[in-house]
């Protein structure tokens, strides 16, 4: 898992990210105080685009997309709580991460074999 860093507390981000095989990937992140959470406003790897999916605490909330991307993502909380403050990722009270393929197909065996 690679940990996500330089998230502050603004409210529209933009970042690449640089997966292990070395291909990009664009993140979007929005925070809508309305909503109270954090949202991906815009993934973009290769041919495969996502938008408009909200920032939960899971392992991997990107898991729907398994056959589609070669990664996925995880958000913890230190506060036991989900991200729902605009300084939750730059406080470290929730951390975002990043998963390479085979810690995705690791979720995916034990998800299988219970």
């Amino acid at each position: 898992m690679y940990l996500i860093q330089n998230i502050t507390s603004a409210p529209l981000q933009n970042m690449t990210l640089i997966l292990p095989n070395g291909n990009p990937v664009e993140l979007e992140i929005y925070f809508i105080p309305m909503q109270y959470g954090w949202f991906i406003t815009r993934l973009i790897y290769q041919e495969f685009t996502l938008n408009g999916l909200r920032i939960t605490n899971s392992p991997n909330f990107l898991y729907q997309f398994k056959n589609k991307i070669p990664f996925g993502m995880g958000c913890y909380s230190t506060q036991n709580r989900e991200p729902s403050q605009a300084q939750d990722f730059s406080s470290g009270a929730n951390q975002l991460f990043l998963l390479n393929n085979s810690e995705v197909e690791q979720m995916t065996e034990y998800l299988q074999n219970g």
